[in-house]
């Protein structure tokens, strides 16, 4: 290792937590790509991230196995940059940058890669939330017996969205709302309240900085995580000491069926928890959906203790009656006090608003077991999935029914009249999300 090289690592362990510095590019060429990348290990393992700032990127870009022989930086996307500087930051907890991959957005599913960056905002139960840092996508090394989030499920996520428009331009949908359902997801889980406008902008910025991953119209779209993890000091049903919120995204296509088979599971029932976006809600479902996938169905209908219809799985539901009403399950306190365990869902309110607007009748109530078979259509809403309509619905009574796949009562939602009636909402959304649709412009932000 050179002279050069060790100290460039010894200014590096003087940086102050949550401080940056950044240093000449020569650092990088006068070294042996090999030891460079043993130099960066190092660092990052003392919490240290070290990433190159170009021409395109502010922030910084993954540098961790130096440069190419032509001098090009290493990772999909970042050949057309122009290095800078290098930028080293204490980011106080340790890590591994990993190198950008390209997209794949013909999977059936979201499939995570290494994209440009990452945001992370780190917090302490001291002195509450730090600032925002963006940092080349990392993984960090955590403890399992002392992780909050893997022992005692402390931790909170968000689904967001951003699309291509025809002219390329790049818009975030309703982050404003993702936003603030998040802060209160994370005050459920005993963390404390986040200023939503900086979390909004971390957002933002981590889109704008992998906007090379945004599918192009008609393609898919970006699928934005915000989460928050409980990290050190929770030996105990306390809350951690420390914590951090990342922000994450993940091209896929569009791989979503204009329709789905559901099995309506009467004796599943959503949890206390379940106004908010946390992880112990959804991590009970996993084995139940991996019945319901066995026996040939895409998601699960739940119900509450008087036979109510909740939601499926990961979204949203709501029917059209034979007279054109559009009928939505209450989630908490929208029409009295009335305990109810439904997520709000960002997508349900955007349609309602979209409907009241275009003059529709919307009725927000409970909707009972022994109704549904009377209804003419039913349809799933989310911000990764949009709008997507039901086209059966079996229902299981007890587990034993669903485990022999016996249903106690079978609906078919087949009526070409109100299938269409989906398809005009599955459209306004999806205009709605690039800007394009007429009134709604404001939920969707121009970010690139």
């Amino acid at each position: 290792m050179t002279t050069e090289l060790q100290k460039f690592i010894s200014e590096c362990l003087e940086i102050q937590k949550s401080a940056s510095k950044t240093f000449d590019l020569d650092i990088v060429k006068q070294s042996n790509n090999l030891n460079w990348e043993v130099s960066v290990r190092y660092l990052e393992s003392r919490g240290f991230s070290i990433a190159l700032i170009t021409d395109k990127n502010e922030y910084g870009v993954f540098i961790a196995e130096g440069f190419s022989e032509n001098n090009k930086i290493k990772g999909w996307g970042l050949e057309h940059h122009i290095p800078k500087k290098i930028i080293v930051k204490n980011i106080g907890f340790p890590l591994k940058s990993e190198k950008p991959q390209a997209p794949d957005t013909k999977i059936q599913g979201l499939k995570v890669v290494p994209t440009h960056s990452i945001a992370v905002l780190f917090g302490t139960k001291k002195d509450g939330w730090g600032s925002v840092e963006h940092i080349p996508a990392s993984s960090f090394s955590l403890s399992i017996m002392n992780t909050g989030a893997i022992q005692y499920g402390q931790s909170a996520f968000e689904g967001a969205c951003a699309m291509k428009n025809a002219q390329n331009e790049v818009f975030g949908f309703r982050l404003d709302k993702n936003t603030e359902r998040f802060n209160k997801s994370i005050q459920a889980i005993g963390l404390p309240a986040i200023n939503e406008k900086i979390v909004k902008e971390m957002i933002e910025e981590n889109i704008k900085n992998n906007a090379d991953y945004v599918p192009s119209l008609g393609d898919g779209q970006l699928y934005i995580r915000p989460s928050v993890a409980g990290l050190t000091g929770a030996l105990g049903i306390v809350a951690a000491d420390t914590f951090v919120i990342t922000v994450e995204v993940a091209a896929f296509g569009s791989y979503i069926p204009t329709s789905i088979k559901v099995e309506g599971l009467k004796y599943i029932h959503r949890p206390y928890s379940g106004t908010s976006k946390i992880a112990p809600n959804y991590s009970v479902a996993v084995k139940i959906k991996q019945g319901v996938k066995l026996r040939g169905y895409s998601d699960y209908l739940s119900y509450d203790v008087n036979d109510n219809v909740e939601e499926v799985s990961s979204c949203a539901v709501a029917f059209i009656d034979e007279n054109n009403n559009f009928i939505f399950p209450p989630v908490q306190d929208e029409i009295d006090k009335k305990e109810r365990h439904i997520l709000p869902s960002i997508t349900r309110y955007s349609i309602i608003e979209l409907l009241k607007f275009q003059k529709k009748n919307v009725i927000i109530r409970d909707v009972h077991a022994s109704e549904v078979k009377k209804m003419k259509a039913m349809f799933t809403m989310g911000n990764a999935v949009g709008v997507v309509a039901v086209s059966e619905l079996s229902v299981k009574n007890t587990r034993e029914n669903a485990e022999k796949n016996s249903a106690d009562e079978t609906i078919f939602f087949t009526d070409k009249k109100y299938q269409e009636i989906i398809v005009r909402i599955r459209e306004n959304i999806f205009s709605a999300r690039t800007g394009d649709l007429e009134n709604f412009e404001k939920w969707s932000v121009k970010l690139t």
